[in-house]
């Protein structure tokens, strides 16, 4: 890691041109510890690579949860489609039975409806 450096006797001697020796090394020591405290707070390529592989992880990480949490919904899902599914065909076959039965009534009904029509106009005579 590459650690920037500030050199505080070149900074005192460029001041020492316009000011006093001792305020020129002053000044050089408090920009120096102002340079140094902003130093410890800058990201290096190193930690901005570190922190990026650390994100994608964590997307990655998110992403495959997102996968998993979606697959398990789609199985719910599809496993309650498959019991309203297998419920509705059994109310279809009772139904369907349902029908069976009023089609036959039905039949009976037409039949003993004919009989008693045909007893009517075609024998005349009366029913006892």
């Amino acid at each position: 890691m590459a650690v920037a450096t500030f050199d505080t006797l070149k900074f005192a001697n460029t001041l020492k041109a316009g000011v006093p020796p001792a305020q020129a090394e002053a000044e050089a020591q408090a920009f120096a510890e102002v340079v140094q405290l902003n130093l410890k707070e800058l990201v290096t390529k190193d930690d901005l690579a570190a922190a990026t592989k650390e994100l994608k992880q964590e997307i990655t990480d998110a992403k495959n949860v997102a996968k998993q949490d979606l697959k398990d919904a789609e199985q719910r899902l599809n496993s309650k489609i498959d019991n309203a599914t297998a419920e509705l065909k059994v109310q279809l076959a009772q139904v369907k039975g349902e029908l069976v039965l009023i089609r036959w009534m039905l039949g009976v009904t037409v039949g003993g409806i004919v009989a008693i029509l045909i007893r009517l106009f075609l024998m005349r005579g009366p029913i006892s």
